[in-house]
C-alpha cells in the first residue's frame, strides 16, 4: 500500500511539473518570437498572446488532471490532496500571465475570473474521477470515462457546434454570440476564451452570462459528486 501511494505521488508530481514546464517553455518561446513577428512595437499583440497561452494551458490542464491517480479505497484525505494539486496548477499560471501583462504593458484585463472557473472545472473533473473509482461498476473504467468526458467536452463539442452552424446557417460574429446555444458554453474552452476575447475586444452579445453559466454548471457537478462520495464513504 505504501509503495502504491509513493508511486502515485511521484506520478502526479511528474504530471504537475510537466504541465508547469511545458507552459513556461511555450510562453517564453512565443514571447521570444513576438518581436520578430510584429512590425515595430505593437503592444496589442500581447493581449492575443495572453488568449492563446490561456487556451493552450487549459487544454494541457484538462488532460493533466484527468490522469491524477486515485486510491481504490477512497478517503477524504486522498480527495483533499488531489484538490490541492488542482489549486497548485491554477496558481502556477498567475506568474506566467503577469509576465505577459508586464511584457506588453497590458492593463485592465481580468484574469481572476477565468482562473476561478478553470479551477471549478478542474475540481469537478477530479471529484468525478474519485466518484467513479468507488462505484463497483465503473471503477475499472474510471480513467477511460473521465478521459472520454474531457475529450467530448473540449473537442467533440466544437464538432457539434460546427454541425449546428452549418445546419442552421447562422452568422457568428463573436464567441459570445447570442445565436450560439447556451449549452455549448459548458465547454470551458468556449466560456473562458469568450470571456478573454470580450475583455480584449470589448464586444459581446451576451455579457458575462456564459462564464457565469459555466461556473454554476461545474459548481453543481462538484456538489453532486461530493454528496455521492460522502454517501458512499459512510456506507
Amino acid at each position: 500500500m505504501k509503495k502504491f501511494l509513493k508511486n502515485m505521488y511521484i506520478n502526479d508530481g511528474l504530471i504537475m511539473l510537466t504541465y508547469i514546464f511545458i507552459n513556461i517553455l511555450v510562453l517564453f518561446a512565443y514571447l521570444f518570437m513576438v518581436p520578430f513577428r510584429a512590425e515595430g512595437i505593437n503592444f496589442e499583440i500581447y493581449k492575443n498572446t495572453y488568449m492563446y497561452f490561456y487556451i493552450f494551458q487549459l487544454i494541457v490542464f484538462s488532460f493533466c488532471i484527468s490522469h491524477f491517480k486515485v486510491e481504490q479505497n477512497i478517503n477524504y484525505k486522498n480527495l483533499v490532496r488531489n484538490i490541492i494539486k488542482v489549486i497548485i496548477l491554477i496558481i502556477s499560471n498567475i506568474p506566467l500571465i503577469l509576465i505577459i501583462f508586464i511584457s506588453g504593458n497590458v492593463k485592465s484585463l481580468n484574469f481572476i475570473y477565468p482562473l476561478v472557473v478553470q479551477g471549478i472545472y478542474g475540481l469537478a473533473i477530479v471529484t468525478l474521477k474519485h466518484l467513479l473509482s468507488i462505484i463497483n461498476t465503473t471503477k475499472k473504467y474510471s480513467d477511460f470515462i473521465v478521459n472520454f468526458i474531457v475529450v467530448f467536452i473540449n473537442i467533440f463539442s466544437f464538432i457539434f457546434l460546427y454541425i449546428y452552424y452549418k445546419y442552421t446557417q447562422i452568422v457568428i460574429t463573436t464567441i459570445y454570440d447570442k445565436d450560439i446555444p447556451k449549452i455549448f458554453f459548458i465547454n470551458p474552452l468556449m466560456s473562458l476564451t469568450g470571456f478573454i476575447n470580450m475583455e480584449i475586444t470589448d464586444y459581446t452579445q451576451m455579457g458575462i452570462y456564459p462564464l457565469i453559466g459555466s461556473f454554476c454548471f461545474w459548481s453543481i457537478c462538484i456538489f453532486i459528486n461530493l454528496v455521492v462520495i460522502r454517501t458512499k464513504i459512510k456506507k
